[in-house]
């Protein structure tokens, strides 16, 4: 089996020959497929990632969300430690840690409840999960028990198995532009 770094690497260039067209018609399949998710509908706080690097794009989720006037909470990366930050639009967003776009305010969640809409490298059929290698939301996750966990992710990096360990946090389910893991 591969090791995470290896795999990293593959998703990596992956990402890089993935045409325009095709990642906008993924995004906008996972964003309805979210959007129409009973765990979205269900919940009024929403913990998710501001995408990056070729993630799957979040910002129609987040439109959504404040249309159904939920609580929208965004990482905030400080040192080794993230923490999630009410936004009321995505102006209130700015380039922070690493480039990713972070929140301004200053208004942090307990992280009691809700859905936590999550990023990932790499998944695999029983929704395991490989991040970026710092941990950050298995470290939130381990204190936060309560949260729904959802990950997106595009069918070329959900594979057969990924290596995991006894620390790594998974989704419940994974939503790609074809389908629902784990449900």
């Amino acid at each position: 089996m591969e090791t995470k770094k290896e795999i990293r690497q593959r998703i990596r260039m992956e990402r890089e020959k993935f045409e325009k067209a095709c990642f906008i018609e993924a995004t906008n399949r996972i964003a309805a497929a979210v959007v129409s998710h009973p765990w979205f509908l269900g919940e009024r706080e929403l913990y998710i990632y501001a995408d990056c690097k070729g993630e799957v794009g979040t910002g129609k989720i987040m439109a959504k969300a404040f249309q159904r006037g939920m609580n929208v909470w965004v990482p905030r990366v400080t040192g080794d430690t993230m923490l999630f930050c009410r936004v009321r639009g995505m102006d209130e967003l700015k380039p922070g840690t690493y480039g990713i776009l972070e929140p301004t305010g200053n208004e942090f969640s307990e992280g009691e409840e809700g859905l936590m809409i999550m990023p990932g490298v790499a998944f695999d059929e029983a929704c395991h999960r490989i991040g970026y290698g710092k941990g950050f939301y298995d470290r939130y996750l381990e204190k936060h028990r309560k949260l729904r966990r959802m990950a997106l992710g595009f069918e070329y990096q959900v594979l057969a198995e990924v290596p995991y360990d006894e620390y790594d946090i998974c989704p419940e389910i994974v939503v790609t532009e074809r389908r629902v893991i784990g449900m």
